[in-house]
């Protein structure tokens, strides 16, 4: 299945097992970008639409159009990939707990940022990888 969204204002809620158990409203303001999702199952891409758009949001970046492919079999955990002028595809391994995953999309994301901003040291791995776990538990934490 694939999901093809481009939305300026998606309201989600989370309940029961979502977010540890805690009921969340969330509003996001992600103006004129486009996220494709080729997910497991629907309850998946219903979050992987809610990461990235939390991340796009927070990081005021718009105009993007971002491929997200959630793959069983993946020689790594994630990887990113620039496709067009403003195109990203971004691969993440399910085949890890849910908070790795959530850090390992959030690590990719970094990268993106990186290249919009076209501002990195180096490969950019030590940026990606110092942020990944904080932003997944900000996001977790509904920060």
């Amino acid at each position: 299945m694939v999901v093809r969204l481009v939305f300026i204002r998606i309201r989600k809620h989370w309940i029961g097992s979502s977010r540890m158990g805690k009921m969340k409203e969330r509003f996001h303001y992600a103006i004129a970008n486009e996220i494709n999702v080729f997910p497991i199952s629907e309850m998946m891409d219903e979050m992987i639409v809610d990461m990235v758009a939390w991340f796009l949001e927070r990081n005021e970046m718009e105009g993007l159009v971002l491929n997200v492919y959630l793959k069983q079999e993946l020689d790594c955990w994630g990887t990113c990939e620039k496709v067009g002028a403003s195109e990203y595809d971004i691969q993440v391994s399910v085949q890890q707990n849910i908070r790795d995953a959530i850090a390992t999309l959030m690590h990719e994301l970094v990268h993106v940022q990186q290249w919009v901003n076209n501002k990195w040291s180096g490969d950019g791995e030590d940026e990606a990888v110092a942020r990944q776990y904080s932003l997944a538990d900000k996001y977790w934490n509904g920060e």
